[in-house]
């Protein structure tokens, strides 16, 4: 609903409630019979009871309780009205056991109200202190105007002159905290029906003290519309619109950064200024009636008063100082974290350089930026990034030991501590651990890992932190999730990072990207079973960039989705070509992988349709390749996502198997055809026999699920070999081919790629290789 139609309704059922109240209040001013006045209070009296639970049930406020025993307070003041009419008359039964049920009802009204304020506002000093002083005010008045004039009349009933006062200064307590409710919230019409409901109590309740005091039966019908309106508000406030926007009690932030200020808004010093005008004014009225009653009661009420407002300027004086202190904490520190900010990083360090270091030690910055945030903000929204960032500081606070923490901006984390460069290290890698674990997210599970960057303080804070972000960036560089040490070399390095997004922003634009093909071999035969397609990037004035350097710029500077489509889309194409030019069988597939990004897209299975149809190529012949990290940052969306992928018939890898959280489980969870063994434990086949074992396990298990087996970066004809062995069937490296144009892979496609280890000899040195979307 709109903030302009909750207005809107409010107006409305504002009006209503004020014709109705008039309605009531006018019939019991009316000559209808004692009777009928009755009959409409006790109406009255059923109306609000239900309003009260129908309220309570249908907004579910918070807090609940205090509704219900608002409720409750109802049902004992409906009850009462029933027993004083009962008792009316009679000799039989106590003349006052109507009053009984009249104190309960206002106990559990009190409790009721106090929780709501201690729920809105929190019972703070300045709250109690002002509630205390409008008691003192009502307890004299009621004193002064209705008890002394009562005690003075003959055979007055004792009971009945105590409750005379008693009902109108409870009435004032309650009120007292009503419009603190009231100054807090003043636009809620369900805060002003109260304040009216309490105030028209009062005044029945001090109509009837008059007349108990003065001896003489007043007319009823003035405070029987009194009652009656008071117990209609107490229902229509419960049942008001503007009730379902109060929920769960506000979290205590502590003090404010503006201090007391509330304290003496000007409401508060109105409310004030009346009670303490009221005492006075009373105090001062001469009487001749039980001067030393008065005198004493005075006296009390006085110093009582005066105490409050002492306790109440010094308190107000103590939230100043204690608003101070949170706004100074507030300036140095970052308010999502609660770690040093950027300027109390700066000072920090620059204090360590006056800080003696052991020998052997020096003075340490540490840079630490996360790789994949950005995906996680983009994925699940700025909340999930939020709670990402707060999980990463207080990991980093855990690991860090005697080490100053701070955040500089973003994911942008700094450590600073004093300690050899053994020890820092050890640090960089407990930093690293302790971020890359998962992180549990509302609805969803993630792992990023940062890049470090080490540097020591050798001037001031500012160039500490340059060149740790040097060394950070060179840490991404170098493949992510690994520290750096800083050397001279890197100080044109994040210039360099800004002047190649620059550069690739331009090559986007002219999808100036080359795709080459490194052919999937079957590893019995050495013939080509598919390819992968593998980007390149020929940077103009430069030359060739490695993709390990520039594809993780691409996917920080959001540009990976883009280019993954277009070359989704290269891809295709060339695998439409060689069909038609018959350079390949029908049974030909091309691989090619998937940017996290563009796997949590929902549109990207209908992209992918329009392309295989654009394309004429059965979704058979494609496989989707995908990092084991963006399978579990996925979701139940992005598990509908596979499923429609694999619905258009396309295959589905898991790419570097072996190297992230819990493998085994998307094998088993989601809808892969694939596996590829990481070329990590390829390489130590004949070196390692772990890393064979880890392989010969993998085997088992895809074998045991019925899934495909490729291994990745095999460069001898031992590797093959062993591959073969355990049951491998399809392998790609240097061993049968490099990465290559279309226009030279094709011949060889054609020809059936040349397994070189087929006599005995091995492919030589391979050269490292990134895909998009897999750093």
């Amino acid at each position: 609903m709109t903030t302009r139609t909750q207005r809107r309704v409010d107006r409305t059922v504002d009006v209503g409630t004020v014709v109705l109240l008039l309605a009531v209040f006018t019939t019991c001013l009316a000559p209808v019979g004692d009777g009928v006045r009755s009959v409409v209070l006790a109406a009255s009296g059923v109306v609000g009871l239900l309003g009260l639970v129908v309220g309570a049930v249908v907004h579910r406020p918070r807090p609940r309780w205090a509704w219900w025993a608002m409720a409750l307070s109802g049902f004992v003041f409906l009850a009462g009205l029933g027993v004083r009419a009962w008792t009316a008359g009679r000799d039989d039964v106590p003349a006052r056991l109507g009053d009984v049920f009249s104190l309960t009802g206002f106990t559990l009204l009190l409790l009721a109200l106090g929780a709501l304020l201690r729920a809105h506002r929190g019972l703070r000093r300045e709250v109690v202190c002002d509630v205390l002083v409008l008691t003192c005010a009502g307890a004299l008045a009621s004193l002064r105007l209705l008890v002394l004039p009562a005690l003075e009349r003959a055979g007055a009933d004792p009971a009945a002159i105590v409750l005379a006062g008693v009902y109108p200064m409870v009435d004032v307590v309650i009120l007292g905290i009503v419009a603190d409710l009231l100054i807090s919230a003043p636009r809620r019409p369900s805060n002003r029906l109260l304040f009216g409901a309490i105030l028209a109590l009062l005044v029945g309740d001090t109509w009837f003290g008059v007349a108990e005091a003065a001896g003489a039966v007043l007319p009823p019908a003035a405070a029987q519309g009194f009652y009656a309106v008071g117990y209609l508000c107490l229902g229509a406030a419960a049942v008001h619109p503007s009730q379902s926007r109060r929920r769960a009690p506000a979290p205590d932030a502590g003090p404010s950064p503006r201090g007391d200020g509330d304290a003496w808004s000007p409401p508060r010093l109105v409310t004030l200024t009346v009670s303490m005008a009221a005492v006075v004014v009373l105090v001062t009225w001469p009487t001749t009636t039980h001067p030393r009653l008065h005198g004493l009661a005075s006296a009390s009420t006085l110093a009582v008063t005066f105490g409050l407002l002492v306790f109440r300027a010094v308190s107000a004086v103590d939230g100043q100082a204690r608003a101070r202190a949170v706004l100074e904490r507030r300036t140095r520190h970052d308010s999502l974290t609660d770690l040093a900010n950027r300027e109390e990083v700066d000072r920090l360090v620059d204090g360590l350089r006056a800080r003696p270091v052991p020998a052997g030690s020096d003075r340490w910055v540490l840079f630490c930026d996360l790789d994949g945030f950005k995906r996680v903000n983009d994925r699940w929204g700025h909340g999930a990034g939020d709670e990402l960032l707060r999980t990463t500081a207080g990991r980093l606070r855990a690991v860090a030991g005697t080490a100053v923490v701070g955040r500089l901006s973003g994911d942008e984390f700094v450590l600073a501590t004093v300690g050899t460069a053994t020890e820092v290290e050890d640090l960089a890698r407990a930093v690293l651990d302790a971020v890359g674990r998962p992180a549990q997210l509302p609805g969803a599970e993630v792992v990023v890992t940062a890049s470090v960057g080490l540097a020591r303080v050798l001037t001031g804070a500012e160039d500490a932190l340059r060149d740790a972000d040097a060394a950070m960036y060179r840490a991404k560089a170098q493949g992510r999730n690994r520290w750096a040490l800083f050397d001279e070399s890197m100080r044109s390095d994040a210039g360099d990072v800004l002047d190649l997004e620059v550069a690739l922003r331009h090559a986007v634009d002219a999808d100036a990207f080359e795709v080459v093909y490194q052919p999937v071999v079957d590893v019995a035969d050495g013939r080509p079973r598919g390819v992968e397609a593998l980007v390149r990037w020929n940077r103009p004035g430069v030359g060739p960039v490695s993709p390990v350097v520039f594809v993780p710029v691409l996917e920080d500077a959001g540009l990976i989705v883009a280019v993954g489509r277009s070359v989704l889309d290269r891809a295709l194409a060339q695998l439409a070509e060689w069909r038609r030019a018959g350079a390949v069988d029908q049974a030909f597939t091309v691989s090619v992988n998937v940017s996290p990004r563009q796997l949590f897209d929902p549109a990207l299975p209908d992209d992918l349709a329009r392309l295989l149809h654009a394309h004429r190529v059965p979704g058979r012949c494609v496989v989707l390749e995908l990092t084991e990290s963006s399978m579990l940052e996925g979701d139940e969306a992005t598990l509908d996502v596979l499923h429609r992928l694999r619905g258009l018939g396309v295959g589905l890898a898991v790419d570097d198997f072996g190297t992230g959280y819990s493998a085994l489980s998307y094998l088993r969870d989601f809808p892969v055809t694939r596996v590829k063994i990481d070329r990590s434990f390829v390489n130590g086949i004949g070196r390692s026999a772990r890393d064979e074992e880890v392989v010969r396990a993998v085997v088992a298990v895809s074998h045991a699920l019925g899934l495909g087996i490729t291994a990745e970066g095999v460069e001898t004809a031992a590797q093959r070999d062993v591959l073969h062995g355990m049951g491998v069937t399809h392998g790609q490296g240097w061993l049968w081919s490099a990465a290559l144009p279309p226009g030279e892979l094709e011949p060889l496609l054609r020809l059936g790629v040349p397994s070189p280890g087929a006599d005995g000899a091995d492919a030589g040195d391979p050269s490292p290789d990134l895909r998009v979307g897999s750093a």
